[in-house]
């Protein structure tokens, strides 16, 4: 089986175009917004950077940056981008698991673009997230919804595979139309996100759907994106509207 990095290896030269629909424009902006809640400053580790849409962003508002990812092409982009941006970011090529820093050195970590499911481990990863950040330093992140996956397989009467996924937690996912090359995904329900961070030393301190009232009209979406993210704001951090959500948000503070 191939792991996330090799797949997105693959597909970094076309990735950023990948993500131009108005939903994820509108994923994007409220995102944004949620960030934004946190105040997030001093010195950030960008964990799984991609092709560096968090740490460009960051280094252009101040914030002393550090990017990493396990895959060299995708940080090849992010170093164009930020050469472009005229931005100074330092970019390392290495797993989440085995981070090269020492205790305490970041004040806030981000994990985007669902690192925690694309791992191989959720609790090392944590667990190495939390001994890279200061006491009371902020965790910020995003996973696949598991309610989104178990909505999929229930609706086309997959029993069989619902079960499956119940059992397993794992869903080998790719966009085929890019890559032949498919890797496996951990989505998680809110429950889950509340226990894999006691375990691991944090306390929870935010979630929120993303997003909550779709699926859209794309072509009303497009000349409405503002107004929507007015209603997507609004109640994204309603729990019963969590299982609307193709991902989940969530930030935690380490104990």
């Amino acid at each position: 089986m191939h792991k996330a990095w090799e797949y997105y290896d693959e597909i970094a030269s076309r990735y950023d175009y990948m993500y131009e629909e108005p939903y994820w424009v509108l994923y994007h902006m409220l995102l944004e917004k949620l960030v934004s809640d946190q105040n997030i400053k001093g010195k950030i580790l960008d964990l799984g950077t991609g092709t560096g849409r968090w740490a460009i962003k960051l280094a252009e508002e101040g914030a002393d940056i550090v990017a990493v990812d396990p895959s060299e092409k995708m940080l090849s982009v992010a170093k164009m981008k930020a050469r472009l941006n005229d931005v100074k970011i330092e970019f390392i090529n290495v797993k989440g698991e085995a981070l090269p820093f020492e205790n305490a050195t970041f004040d806030s970590v981000l994990a985007m673009g669902d690192v925690i499911s694309y791992c191989e481990s959720p609790q090392e990863l944590l667990s190495e997230i939390n001994r890279v950040l200061k006491p009371e330093g902020k965790f910020l992140a995003t996973v696949d919804n598991a309610f989104a996956f178990l909505q999929d397989f229930v609706s086309n009467i997959e029993s069989r595979n619902a079960e499956k996924f119940l059992n397993d937690r794992r869903v080998l996912i790719g966009d085929s139309t890019v890559s032949r090359i498919h890797f496996h995904t951990i989505p998680f329900f809110p429950e889950d996100i509340q226990s894999l961070l006691s375990e691991t030393g944090f306390e929870l301190t935010d979630m929120a759907g993303m997003v909550v009232f779709a699926p859209y009209d794309e072509k009303k979406l497009a000349r409405n994106l503002e107004n929507a993210l007015i209603w997507e704001y609004r109640f994204c951090r309603e729990h019963q509207l969590f299982g609307r959500a193709e991902h989940l948000f969530f930030t935690a503070m380490k104990g």
